[in-house]
């Protein structure tokens, strides 16, 4: 790859590549099960070879888009100008756990360690002074996978012809793939809940739904 000017390069380039929120993700699982002594790392360049509960870890991201469909399907633009505001941010509720800071503390000492090849108390003091802005990273990483989520399950929805308000009784997203430049997921519904819930509309008042193009 050709760089003009490597200095501005490296200055705007994101500290985290896919590898580094894997293993955030997967650092966090075993924190939160006590058994961080022995976490596989994960390298750049070999998410062939990551072990599967990453994907476990990340579907809880698509599990996050069905909780907040359900919520504001009906009124993207209120949730757009409450997140943007800060008013609502469900996003940070779910990296600031204890758990997550302690992984991407852990994960950021790494790339400190290999990096800048700074170790011990300079290594901690190094990763706690990036860890705000790796931890804002880490926030506009999710924030994208949310609302990509987002917009392609209420399109399913729509076409399903699925109320917001029951679509997490319908539909479990999963992870597909991660890949170096993104991660694929499924939306499999529950193709006999949702015939048992065409037919109980039809049975009653129809109502007509506008697709809404705020979530596309």
């Amino acid at each position: 790859m050709y760089i003009r000017d490597k200095e501005s390069y490296k200055a705007t380039e994101g500290y985290f590549t896919m590898a580094e929120y894997c293993q955030v993700f997967l650092t966090s699982r075993y924190v939160r099960e006590e058994d961080d002594s022995h976490i596989p790392l994960i390298e750049r360049g070999k998410l062939h070879k990551m072990p599967r509960e990453v994907a476990d870890e990340m579907d809880k991201i698509f599990s996050m888009a069905v909780k907040e469909l359900e919520k504001w399907g009906d009124k993207p633009e209120e949730f757009f100008k409450k997140l943007e505001g800060g008013e609502y941010d469900p996003i940070s509720d779910f990296i600031d756990t204890p758990e997550m800071r302690d992984a991407l503390g852990n994960v950021i000492m790494r790339r400190v360690r290999i990096t800048e090849g700074v170790r011990g108390s300079d290594a901690f003091d190094r990763a706690k002074e990036l860890l705000p802005e790796v931890r804002d990273e880490l926030h506009g990483f999710i924030r994208e996978l949310l609302l990509h989520a987002m917009g392609k399950l209420y399109k399913a929805a729509m076409q399903r012809e699925i109320p917001m308000d029951k679509i997490s009784e319908l539909v479990q997203p999963k992870v597909q793939a991660i890949a170096e430049d993104g991660i694929a997921f499924s939306t499999v519904f529950d193709d006999d809940a949702v015939k048992r819930l065409q037919k109980d509309s039809n049975e009653k008042e129809k109502h007509s739904v506008t697709y809404d193009p705020a979530w596309g």
